[in-house]
This record gives C-alpha cells, structure tokens and sequence, in this order.
C-alpha cells in the first residue's frame, strides 16, 4: 500500500469513525454526505503526494478540520432545517461558507443563503438537497 493509500485510509477511518458528522440526517442523507466527504478527503490527500508523514500532516490537518467543520454544518442545515429558527440557520450557513474559504481558498464566497435556498430544487429530499450543496459547492470552489 502507497503512503498516499495509507494517509487516505487513516482520514476516512477517522471520517466514519467520527459520528458527529452527521448526526442530524437519516442513513441515506448521512451516506450522501459522507460520500462528498470522502471525495474532498482524497483530494487533499492526493495533493500531499511525495511529501514526508510531517510535511503532508501540516498541509492536510487545516484543511481536512475544515472539511469535517463544514459537513456538520451542512448536516445541521439540511437535517435540522423545521428545529432551527432563521438567526441559527444563517450562522450555519455563515460556518459552510467560512470552511470552504479554508478548503478552496480566500476568494471563495457562498452567496447568501436566500440567494441559495431560491436556486435549490423544489420538494428536494435531503439525499437531494446534499448533492445539489455538494456540487454547487464543489463548482464553484473549482472556478474561484
């Protein structure tokens, strides 16, 4: 097994392991978002290839503590969206959008959660809701 396979099986073991990460949402809701998880996971991993055990912690811990913050926070928005009033949803949102500046860069910027909530689909499951979130996320960390 390549260190790049180890340094991968090391993050999810404590990914899965780590049931606060979804802890707001029902099995197939969790999956979906363990599933964005593990893609964002291996590609921090991957960028740490032919670094040192040191080198490649002190590049993956800021980001991979930012990936587990954001899925959370994104557990709590979709999972407990009718439990939650307006000022708590927003201050989610706000931890969504903080965290991925950190896993995508400063230049990254959410739009405001009205803005998002009028572009999601209507009637959406949260299994939807979570892909649509992952790859709206996703794209637009990838055009910042």
């Amino acid at each position: 097994m390549s260190e790049l396979e180890k340094r991968f099986h090391r993050v999810m073991g404590s990914m899965i392991g780590n049931e606060s990460l979804a802890a707001s949402l029902d099995e197939d809701a969790a999956g979906e978002l363990l599933l964005w998880g593990k893609i964002a996971a291996k590609r921090i991993v991957d960028e740490t290839d032919g670094m040192d055990d040191e080198a490649a912690e002190d590049r993956m811990a800021p980001r991979l503590r930012a990936l587990r913050l954001m899925m959370r926070a994104v557990s709590r928005w979709v999972g407990e969206t009718d439990s939650l009033d307006e000022e708590s949803r927003l201050a989610l949102w706000k931890r969504v959008g903080d965290q991925a500046r950190v896993l995508f860069g400063e230049s990254f910027a959410l739009p405001s959660m009205e803005e998002t909530l009028a572009q999601l689909p209507k009637d959406a499951n949260a299994v939807q809701v979570i892909a649509w979130l992952k790859k709206f996320i996703e794209d637009k960390g990838s055009r910042g």
